[in-house]
């Protein structure tokens, strides 16, 4: 997704963003699970908060998605350059 929807120039700082998330959850992993292990916690537990963890990143997911516009419906350059000039002609247009 992020490759697709990515400007030609974009593509490899997107691809970077998205492996620098992956590997930041997997950090978070490593940092919880020995702080989940030292409290005593059972299985169940950590299944629980592991669900909270994943059920922020879905509302946050929700969220970034609900102001996205896909690229289909972006104006392109050219395209935005001769509607600003347009509504710069008729704003002057007697």
């Amino acid at each position: 997704f992020t490759y697709i929807e990515a400007g030609r120039q974009f593509r490899a700082v997107s691809t970077s963003f998205w492996l620098l998330a992956t590997s930041f959850g997997s950090i978070l992993i490593m940092i919880f699970e020995p702080i989940f292990a030292n409290a005593g916690l059972s299985s169940g537990t950590k299944g629980w908060a592991y669900s909270g963890i994943g059920l922020f990143g879905f509302f946050l997911y929700c969220l970034t998605s609900y102001y996205y516009t896909p690229r289909k419906l972006r104006p392109s350059i050219n395209e935005a350059a001769r509607l600003a000039k347009q509504a710069e002609y008729a704003s002057t247009a007697y």
